[in-house]
C-alpha cells in the first residue's frame, strides 16, 4: 500500500443517545465527515439537513461533505456552505441544466464542488466539468436503498475515471460511497479510490462500543490493504 485509504463516516448513522461521544472519537480518526441530505423525493427517505451540519460544525475539526441526495440541490447550496460544509456534493441527474452554474456557485461559497453518479450514471457526462470538481462520489450501489449488494462493475468504472484523472492532469479525489464491507477495500483501492464511505454495516454495527467498533473497521481495511497495489 502506497497512499492511504481516506474514512468517511456517515454521520447520520451516529447513536443519538451516545452523540457527543461518538462524535468526539470519529472526529479524532476520521478524514472526512460525510454528511447524507435526503428529500424523500430523489431518494425515498429523509434524512439530515444542514442544521446538522451546522450543530455539529463547533464541534468537529475534520471537513464536512454534504451528499446532496435531493432533487432540488441548488436550493440548499447557500445553506449547506453557512452551516459549514466543506464540500457539497449534488447527484449529476439533478443539475444537468445547469451545472456550470451550480458548480461556480458552490466554489463561490468558499466550499469544494463534489458531484456524485449513481451506478447507471456516465462518466462522460461529467467531463465537461471536471476541471472544476474536488471530488466525484461513485455510488456502488443505488443511492437511496439500504441492503443491496455491491454492484462489481463499478470497480472497472472507477478504474476509468482514474484514467480520466491522470489524462487530463487533474487531482480531485474520488470517492466509493454505498454497502461498504471489508471484501470491497481492497478492490475499490486498487481501483483507484482515495475515499470509502462508512455507513452502520461497516463502522456502527461493528460493536457497541464506538471505539471498538473502529479498531475492527480498520483492522478489517489494514488486512484488506496489506501489499495491495495502486493503479
Amino acid at each position: 500500500m502506497d497512499k492511504k485509504l481516506f474514512l468517511a463516516p456517515s454521520m447520520g448513522c451516529c447513536d443519538l443517545f451516545d452523540f457527543a461521544h461518538q462524535v468526539e472519537v470519529i472526529d479524532a480518526r476520521a478524514d472526512f465527515l460525510h454528511i447524507d441530505i435526503k428529500d424523500g423525493n430523489y431518494v425515498k427517505t429523509y434524512s439530515i439537513g444542514p442544521d446538522f451540519m451546522a450543530s455539529l460544525a463547533p464541534h468537529v475539526s475534520a471537513p464536512m461533505d454534504a451528499h446532496l441526495m435531493v432533487r432540488h440541490p441548488q436550493w440548499i447550496v447557500e445553506e449547506c456552505a453557512k452551516a459549514g460544509a466543506a464540500y457539497i456534493t449534488p447527484h449529476t441527474d439533478c443539475i444537468e441544466s445547469d451545472a456550470f452554474i451550480t458548480f461556480n456557485k458552490i466554489i463561490s461559497l468558499g466550499c469544494k464542488a463534489g458531484v456524485a453518479l449513481n451506478p447507471a450514471a456516465s462518466l462522460e457526462a461529467i467531463r465537461p466539468y471536471l476541471h472544476l470538481l474536488s471530488k466525484v462520489t461513485i455510488m456502488i450501489v443505488d443511492a437511496g436503498y439500504a441492503g443491496q449488494r455491491v454492484i462489481e462493475q463499478m470497480y472497472s468504472k472507477i478504474r476509468t475515471l482514474a484514467s480520466m484523472r491522470q489524462d487530463q492532469g487533474l487531482d480531485f479525489l474520488i470517492e466509493a460511497d454505498g454497502s461498504m464491507n471489508a471484501d470491497v477495500y481492497r478492490p475499490l483501492y486498487e481501483a483507484g479510490a482515495d475515499i470509502v464511505v462508512l455507513g452502520s454495516p461497516a463502522l456502527w454495527s461493528k460493536d457497541p462500543d464506538i471505539e471498538k467498533a473502529w479498531g475492527i473497521m480498520q483492522s478489517e481495511i489494514d488486512s484488506a490493504l496489506e501489499d495491495a497495489v495502486r493503479p
